[in-house]
């Protein structure tokens, strides 16, 4: 995996989940990156990547859309997820060095 790389995907595809168009609980991240752990090729077992630390705020209180996700793993680094306004998810994850 590179040192960052971003990867988009439509948020209808996590549609089963309740938070899918509406927030960010903590499992709904982890679905997130596990998804894009995978797309990324990650040579380890997702299902054992925990969080370290996990924090959401809005950039902007009066948009919902300025929400934004740190997330640092135990490996393989960190991440910051947010959505976009075409109901996009962006997740851009960073090598720890």
């Amino acid at each position: 995996m590179g040192d960052t790389q971003t990867i988009t995907f439509r948020e209808d595809i996590f549609e089963n989940h309740p938070n899918c168009f509406n927030g960010w609980s903590e499992d709904y991240v982890q679905l997130i990156i596990k998804e894009a752990l995978k797309v990324l090729n990650y040579k380890g077992d997702v299902d054992k990547v925990t969080f370290s630390k996990y924090a959401c705020q809005k950039l902007d209180e009066s948009n919902r859309y300025s929400e934004v996700c740190y997330v640092a793993t135990n490996q393989p680094g960190f991440f910051f997820i947010m959505r976009d306004m075409v109901d996009h998810i962006n997740v851009v994850y960073n090598r720890w060095d």
